[in-house]
């Protein structure tokens, strides 16, 4: 995952409102998206009595697709202001997933909407060589070991953490620096998300003692991008800290706060990195915390590319804070890029759960195969 920013400084900013800016045109509304579709394999899975995988298929169909609506111009002032809405494809209780508006310029750019926090946009993923695949944050994972987890994990690991999710937020990208670049945001409330006018409580703000929601989330993130004779080299840190409410209408002093980082080096078609995250508190104000972390390799000649990637979950339990469950994933990936952004992607991995200690717990094994497609537009 690799967010590419526009922009650069933030003292031009105060004269942005005070300037009588007319638009050379006006906005000009375009559509993108995507479409990734998959078929999946479960070679060989744990399906007795009692495990995850009893009674599941061992063949599924799954897709994700997303059309997103964008707007821009640039006024004569050379500001450039636009905005961006991002509808699911199918039906989902967030038919709009995204939705942001921007200002942008030499000094950088500034967004507000529902977004990514800093951590994720400046964030890369493990290597992978397919789109739809991956050990870390895919599109796609199909083992079964969900229902083993006790924290209600899904099947897969992630290094992104990300605490505000897609509340409504602002955010500051600044421009680049001799390869340096940053990222600053801030959240009122995770609930926000998805908001109009009001939240249902008081009407004109939201509630601060909803139990288990996360406040005043502020994140960010330091990225360094140089390409050396050849050699590129991606490698970056974030952090984000929020505080948790609770009822009674007193706010809650626990907090969850996290970092996450990556090293990413590709020279002579390969690349070579990894990508970790901690968090603390990561379920409720309950004192459980979870890392992830993992490497991979991925070679490109021509129109094909080949990785191999591993990942590592550690996730405590929410209700003990000492005893964890872990998930370890191993992939070979490919891909074959049939024109731009359109492309044919193909895994085969294990992914293996290791359920604790906990009652009611349960291990799994998954072997699995996975061939599908991306289609950029």
């Amino acid at each position: 995952m690799k967010h590419v920013l526009l922009g650069t400084t933030a003292l031009v900013a105060a004269g942005l409102v005070a300037s009588n800016a007319q638009a050379a045109q006006g906005v000009q509304l375009g559509i993108g998206g995507y479409y990734v579709g998959a078929a999946g394999l479960i070679l060989d899975q744990d399906d007795g009595t009692g495990d995850p995988g009893q009674h599941t298929r061992d063949v599924v169909f799954r897709q994700d697709v997303e059309v997103h609506f964008k707007g821009e111009t640039t006024l004569d002032n050379g500001l450039t202001v636009g905005a961006r809405i991002e509808l699911e494809g199918q039906q989902s209780t967030d038919q709009i997933d995204e939705v942001w508006a921007y200002f942008k310029g030499g000094w950088g750019q500034v967004r507000f909407g529902d977004d990514d926090d800093a951590t994720e946009q400046l964030h890369y993923l493990i290597p992978a060589a397919a789109t739809a695949f991956g050990v870390d944050t895919p599109f796609f994972e199909f083992s079964n070991n969900h229902g083993g987890f006790t924290n209600g994990f899904n099947q897969t690991n992630s290094t992104v953490l990300n605490i505000s999710g897609d509340a409504t937020k602002i955010l500051y990208f600044s421009p680049t620096f001799a390869g340096f670049s940053f990222a600053v945001s801030f959240a009122p409330d995770r609930r926000g998300e998805d908001t109009y006018s009001y939240w249902s409580g008081p009407g004109g703000t939201t509630y601060s003692n909803n139990t288990g929601q996360v406040q005043n989330v502020f994140a960010a993130a330091l990225n360094f991008d140089h390409d050396f004779n050849g050699v590129s080299l991606a490698t970056g840190i974030g952090f984000a800290e929020g505080q948790y409410e609770q009822t009674g209408g007193v706010t809650n002093n626990e907090t969850t706060w996290g970092v996450d980082g990556h090293l990413i080096v590709s020279f002579s078609g390969f690349t070579i990195g990894g990508a970790g995250r901690y968090q603390q508190n990561f379920y409720s104000a309950s004192g459980a915390d979870l890392w992830t972390a993992g490497a991979g390799v991925t070679y490109n000649w021509d129109a094909w590319t080949v990785g191999l990637s591993y990942s590592h979950g550690d996730y405590e339990y929410w209700y003990s804070g000492s005893s964890s469950d872990t998930i370890d994933i191993v992939q070979i990936t490919g891909r074959y890029d049939l024109g731009p952004g359109i492309e044919l992607d193909a895994m085969i991995g294990y992914n293996t759960l290791d359920g604790g200690s906990g009652t009611g717990n349960a291990d799994d094994d998954t072997w699995e195969a996975g061939v599908g497609f991306y289609i950029g537009f």
